[in-house]
């Protein structure tokens, strides 16, 4: 799926969702896009629609794997008979990712949030991850990370997706293979990994293998529909894309929900770990993780929510 930002602002209500559907929490975070209106309001209807469908009655199939909330590609026809919809019949509603037997079938309901409709989409296929386990030679790396917490005794790490190394287990050697930017370490070992729905893993380098001139990297706090981002693949080619929907539920902070990030660019196998930025703020959104089905018979990339990995493994971000 291709958004285009020009279009995009015009599938969506003109004002903001009312008070009472967007979470407190959620209201606090927004904050942090005050200066950038559109993206407020994106954020603000796609945190209404999830906190919405938690509390519905709307029948999903038991094997769903993804609920994400943002713009979505509908069947032609029902876009334009029976939602808001551009003219390539992308939407702004809800997406649920379902096993199935291909990524092109779909079926599509609606939930109501502040008097508009919108439309959920149940899309079937199901999500590639783009590691290559168990060694992350077949992966990438995101970025250098400190550890601010007392859980673990590691101090000095790199991170990268948890689904290319989750078949070693902690205190494991990890070998490391040179980037486009640094050549060193060439090893490693696994110092943290989450055991539940967190794509993310710490390996633990010497503290003489930190580079000098790193500069502290900040962590996108809301991430919106529509915001451009971009990650550079394993090859050291930049893609670059927009934010099409998000699942974000910043009330639970455990490691039983992954929060997600899903835009229109995605990469390929062993391009997973790779850090997601907005290039306009520098400002980390996520770690790629692989692709998922867009429900137009293409896929999008899915990402890692950044802001869940700093708060849950207590991290220092480094670039």
């Amino acid at each position: 799926m291709f958004l285009n930002p020009e279009a995009l602002p015009r599938v969506l209500p003109e004002s903001n969702p009312p008070l009472e559907a967007i979470p407190e929490v959620t209201r606090i975070l927004a904050a942090s896009l005050s200066y950038r209106p559109q993206l407020l309001r994106t954020y603000l209807w796609a945190s209404a629609l999830l906190n919405a469908g938690f509390q519905s009655a709307i029948p999903v199939p038991r094997r769903f794997s993804q609920v994400s909330a943002g713009f979505i590609s509908l069947n032609e026809q029902v876009a334009r008979r029976v939602f808001k919809s551009d003219a390539n019949g992308i939407a702004f509603g809800l997406q649920i990712v379902a096993a199935g037997r291909n990524g092109e079938q779909q079926t599509v309901d609606a939930i109501t949030v502040g008097g508009v409709t919108f439309p959920v989409l149940i899309v079937y296929g199901r999500t590639e991850l783009h590691g290559g386990p168990p060694d992350p030679s077949n992966a990438s790396s995101t970025c250098w990370v400190r550890n601010l917490g007392g859980v673990s005794s590691w101090q000095y790490g790199i991170l990268t997706c948890r689904h290319a190394v989750s078949t070693l287990s902690v205190g494991q050697t990890v070998a490391l293979v040179a980037s486009t930017h640094h050549g060193n370490p060439s090893s490693s070992v696994l110092a943290d990994i989450d055991e539940c729905t967190l794509d993310a893993a710490v390996l633990e380098i010497s503290s003489s293998d930190w580079p000098s001139g790193l500069a502290p990297l900040t962590v996108a706090k809301a991430v919106a529909p529509m915001q451009p981002v971009q990650f550079e693949d394993r090859q050291g080619v930049i893609q670059n894309g927009h934010v099409a929907q998000i699942f974000n539920y910043p009330t639970y902070i455990g490691n039983l929900f992954g929060q997600r990030v899903i835009a229109d660019c995605k990469g390929v196998a062993g391009d997973s770990g790779s850090l997601l930025l907005d290039p306009t703020t520098n400002e980390a959104v996520g770690i790629y993780m692989g692709t998922i089905p867009d429900g137009a018979g293409g896929h999008n990339g899915i990402f890692q929510d950044m802001s869940q990995i700093e708060s849950y493994f207590q991290l220092a971000l480094h670039n």
